[in-house]
């Protein structure tokens, strides 16, 4: 802490979380004072630094559109194949077995533990506003909140194939 002001209150101040009077006593500070306009210029660059890098990360892991389309597909055919449709009595799948394939799907994106802890929010947030867990209704819901979370925490392209491939499946009523 030098002069009184830490850290993390010239990060909040250069990410723009900071107003008013604290934000006023920051930038007025950093004019009169060479020690700490030195450490918000310092912190400036690192911040940029650290913008400029995670886009070139973004960047050369971006999915093309066709890649995104390959890797559909080939969902699709790993999901069809869990379980031949001439040995179920029924082609679609219950809710839960839906919310499996879904898991499995999304598990090498994001590793086991996100993606069960992103279904569970998903499941939840769907079964809440009064749906039962195995309406159509509730699992438009829940792809629709599954993909939602999954673009936040994976990017668009996993967000994308989780809403394609939840639309392609068949949910059975229960």
């Amino acid at each position: 802490m030098k002069h009184g002001i830490v850290e993390q209150q010239w990060i909040e101040y250069i990410e723009g979380a900071l107003h008013g009077r604290e934000a006023a006593y920051l930038r007025d500070h950093a004019n009169a004072c060479p020690e700490c306009a030195g450490t918000l210029r310092e912190l400036s660059v690192w911040r940029e630094t650290l913008a400029e890098e995670s886009a070139l990360v973004r960047a050369a892991c971006e999915t093309s559109p066709g890649d995104l389309d390959r890797l559909l597909a080939a969902s699709l055919e790993r999901i069809r194949g869990l379980k031949p449709l001439a040995e179920r009595s029924d082609p679609s799948w219950s809710f839960r077995e839906a919310v499996m394939l879904l898991r499995l799907l999304v598990e090498p994106f994001c590793g086991s533990g996100t993606a069960a802890a992103t279904i569970h929010l998903a499941v939840q947030r769907s079964t809440l506003k009064g749906f039962g867990a195995d309406t159509p209704a509730a699992w438009s819901l829940f792809v629709c909140n599954l993909s939602e979370t999954m673009s936040s925490v994976c990017g668009t392209a996993a967000g994308r194939l989780v809403n394609e491939v939840g639309a392609c499946l068949e949910v059975a009523l229960a």
